[in-house]
């Protein structure tokens, strides 16, 4: 070993020290999230019959959690319940025993609330003796947590914790899609696999897409850009909502982090809001324009929202640049009960007419192009061109048109194009200063 690789890692154990310092719950936390648990635990027993069986499950019961931990309990019935009896079951209870709650929705409701200030998550599910019995996704998750306390060591316990809180520090940890990034159950089978935090940064840093680990020999081909086969069900990969994206951002982070270990790869800065002056010269510098769209926020669970919100944006750029729009750059922003799109493009009027290549003359259907336009025909080269008028030249005029052809998502259907509403630079600079700060911030979060 080098005297510089001696003084990385030196340096990264250093940053280990420091990192679990600040995220690893102490030994008065552990205790009072034991005992919230087990007090949970028995007054779900009191309120259920003896059929149903209430356990503690994910990061909790596992030993793998951070600081202020959300507790997920999940209540196993017995398979001849009825859904929609256990479903209700749950949320009436919970609605009971929590304070503030909301109901939720996986591949089917539960209930989210609070219990002496800590988040909890009371989840139904059935009680199956293998995952070939399971009627739902969420069946499996008692297996995968018996099987992480069943093989994960307490040093790996410690890895894991740290690796969790890398990955929320650049922005990937979590399988929601808000993120498509890593759950915790991959960071937990990734250790296991790696050994150590610092052997998964090491081997993600040659990662490419397509990568494939198999804990257990997989039964079946996925084309994702990271394959981790479940053990508990080899037909599943457990990094199947990892993006492209966020599976670059890994890799790339993995490397960075490599060549500089530094603390802002787990507690990256603040991006600052910047003032409107500033974000106006930086668009005066960028030469660009920018047309904002808002449109009110269905009432739906957040993970129905954001697919629909980052198809309805793919789908409107697409279909944009499909009409000569030149896009740079798009984003979308949820909050206080409205979606706010962002669009910068080269510009947002374009010429009256645009040229449109016809055939070589060499080729069959020549005859067709000039007896469809004639006498405005011209070449250049071998092949026919001709200028043709445009239908839509202004970008705002084109996305209404797309939103009354295009299926945008059947919960934001109904908001377009009647209920949305186009703001302009002016305005987008005057109220939403820190979407834009954001929108115009491109550093790695490592970087600020």
């Amino acid at each position: 070993m080098s005297l510089s690789q001696c003084s990385d890692n030196m340096n990264i154990e250093k940053i280990e020290s420091q990192v679990l310092e600040r995220v690893k719950p102490d030994k008065e936390e552990r205790e009072t999230v034991r005992k919230i648990s087990k007090e949970l635990l028995e007054i779900l027993d009191n309120e259920l019959d003896g059929k149903k069986e209430p356990k503690v499950v994910g990061s909790v019961s596992k030993g793998t959690y951070l600081k202020d931990p959300d507790i997920d309990i999940f209540v196993k019935f017995p398979l001849s319940a009825s859904r929609e009896k256990m479903e209700e079951k749950i949320l009436n209870v919970g609605k009971k025993i929590l304070e503030d709650t909301k109901e939720k929705y996986a591949e089917h409701p539960y209930i989210y609330g609070y219990y002496k200030d800590h988040e909890i998550d009371i989840v139904p599910c059935y009680d199956i003796e293998d995952v070939s019995e399971m009627k739902s996704a969420v069946d499996r998750t008692p297996f995968h947590t018996e099987y992480i306390i069943d093989n994960l060591d307490e040093d790996q316990k410690e890895e894991t914790i740290l690796f969790k809180a890398y990955l929320e520090g650049i922005g990937a940890y979590g399988a929601k899609a808000e993120v498509w990034g890593f759950s915790g159950y991959l960071c937990e089978l990734l250790i296991l696999h790696y050994g150590s935090f610092k052997e998964v940064i090491k081997a993600a840093s040659d990662w490419k897409p397509g990568k494939k680990i198999e804990i257990v020999e997989g039964q079946k081909d996925f084309d994702d850009p990271l394959v981790v086969i479940d053990p508990i069900d080899p037909e599943r990969n457990v990094a199947s909502p990892v993006s492209m994206e966020k599976f670059s951002l890994f890799v790339l982070s993995s490397k960075q982090f490599l060549k500089e270990p530094k603390m802002t790869f787990f507690f990256p800065n603040d991006v600052k809001t910047k003032d409107r002056e500033k974000l106006s010269d930086l668009i005066k510098k960028r030469g660009t324009e920018l047309i904002g769209l808002k449109v009110p926020k269905p009432d739906i669970v957040e993970d129905n929202l954001y697919p629909q919100v980052q198809k309805c944006l793919r789908k409107l750029l697409h279909q944009t640049s499909h009409k000569d729009f030149k896009i740079l750059h798009s984003d979308y922003f949820i909050k206080d009960g409205e979606i706010l799109f962002i669009v910068e493009v080269e510009n947002s009027k374009l010429p009256e007419i645009k040229k449109h290549r016809g055939p070589p003359i060499w080729v069959d259907n020549t005859e067709e192009f000039l007896d469809k336009y004639g006498k405005a025909v011209y070449l250049e080269e071998d092949r026919m061109w001709v200028d043709k008028g445009r239908e839509y030249t202004e970008i705002k005029n084109t996305l209404i048109n797309i939103m009354d052809e295009v299926d945008l998502g059947s919960d934001l259907n109904p908001f377009f194009p009647d209920k949305c509403r186009f703001i302009g630079k002016n305005e987008i600079l005057r109220s939403e200063k820190r979407p834009l700060t954001e929108f115009f911030d491109n550093s790695f979060p490592w970087e600020r």
